[in-house]
């Protein structure tokens, strides 16, 4: 694709009157990410090397200058009151570009398929007016006015129509500059001077970001890219011996961040919380941060009797920060005393709490050892944690 064959327009002037929040639907952000970026990141991995102008509203241009800059692409410009003028203000923009053909989209739609794309390119070779992805009406249609049902509309050869839309640029330019018309999109624009559109087949996640409760649908692919994050599993395991001693003062131990009267103590340099611990490896492991005892070593003793939630709020701090989200927890304690089942509500109430998660990603089960070996004789406790979690792939570009 030669440079100045085509040319690209994001439309990101809209200020969101319907969508009733203070900030432009543009500029929201997930995971970090403006939905303008997200566009921007399809677009440049799909259109190789071509201008993309921005077309923005005075609340925005600064910080979308500064995004046009990140991406190296052309400095914005504002929009108009009209969608259509928005879309003139960006042809006007290209013009010493004075591409064949420019693809519009409303950045509104932030999830746009590389077949869409792909087809759309391939109609730039040929000669042609207007080509827009569209999606077939599956439900039945009625006309209302003030909440009363009017009439029936056939659905048949009936379609919604999407963005992108790519068009001839000089007629399209040559359209919108003469014409005092509204038109809700280009293909509209070309309709009306009874030129020919053609439609393709669009991408039902193309969804457009109009009122608030749109994001319900959209944010699960917004924040879980398929492409960018995978699944992964990281295990812990950690024992304590109890403190068997006459001379120990507590009668008490902590598992899962909560106590449990009427035992002997364990012995650690912290709590010796082997449930908190070994869940707090588990997270190490994932995002490879080493363990609990390089970060927090018991050498040190800032940590000597420490609260072991410190350990786990700070692991789950460290994989935030590397976007990732925890899909369960299933934990074992091994023991012959206590009986974990009087225990476990409690346990994953808290556990929960810490991690800021629903209660139900967690599970806590006890197994006892039949008698046999150190845990059997009553000497100690094990914890053996499996974490699941959805992490962004840092290997895939």
């Amino acid at each position: 694709m030669s440079y100045g064959k085509l040319a690209l327009i994001l439309l990101a002037g809209g200020m969101g009157k319907r969508f009733n929040e203070k900030i432009s639907k543009q500029m929201l952000r997930y995971n970090n990410v403006t939905i303008l970026e997200m566009n921007i990141i399809i677009f440049k991995k799909y259109l190789k090397k071509i201008p993309i102008q921005v077309v923005t509203n005075n609340k925005d241009i600064f910080e979308i200058s500064e995004i046009c800059k990140k991406y190296d692409l052309l400095t914005p410009v504002l929009g108009g009151t009209e969608r259509h003028r928005s879309s003139q203000h960006g042809l006007n923009a290209i013009k010493k570009i004075n591409p064949k053909y420019v693809m519009i989209h409303d950045v509104a739609r932030p999830i746009v398929s590389h077949q869409v794309i792909k087809q759309l390119l391939l109609y730039s070779k040929k000669e042609i007016f207007c080509v827009v992805p569209v999606i077939k009406i599956n439900d039945s249609i009625r006309k209302v006015s003030k909440n009363t049902i009017e009439n029936v509309i056939p659905k048949n050869n009936k379609v919604l129509v999407q963005t992108p839309q790519l068009c001839n640029y000089s007629i399209l330019k040559n359209i919108l500059e003469n014409n005092n018309k509204k038109f809700e999109d280009e293909s509209a624009a070309f309709l009306d001077n009874s030129m020919n559109v053609i439609a393709i087949d669009g991408d039902p996640r193309t969804l457009k970001i109009t009122y608030k409760k749109d994001l319900n649908l959209l944010e699960p692919l917004l924040f879980m890219n398929e492409n960018n994050y995978i699944t992964k599993i990281g295990n812990g395991f950690d024992v304590h011996r109890f403190d068997n001693s006459k001379s120990s003062k507590n009668n008490f131990i902590k598992l899962g961040g909560i106590k449990i009267k009427n035992l002997n103590p364990l012995i650690g340099h912290s709590d010796a919380d082997v449930l908190l611990h070994a869940i707090t490896d588990s997270i190490l492991g994932i995002i490879n941060k080493g363990d609990i005892g390089s970060i927090f070593p018991p050498t040190d003793e800032k940590w000597k009797n420490a609260d072991s939630s410190i350990f786990l709020k700070h692991a789950s701090k460290l994989l935030q920060d590397e976007r990732g989200k925890i899909n369960n927890i299933d934990a074992i304690i091994i023991c012959e005393k206590p009986k974990i089942s009087d225990y476990s509500t409690r346990i994953k109430v808290n556990i929960a709490k810490i991690l800021d998660i629903e209660e139900q990603r967690i599970s806590v089960k006890g197994k006892t050892s039949e008698s046999i070996g150190f845990i059997g004789r009553q000497e100690g406790i094990a914890a053996l944690v499996s974490t699941a979690i959805q992490i962004k792939d840092k290997y895939i570009k």
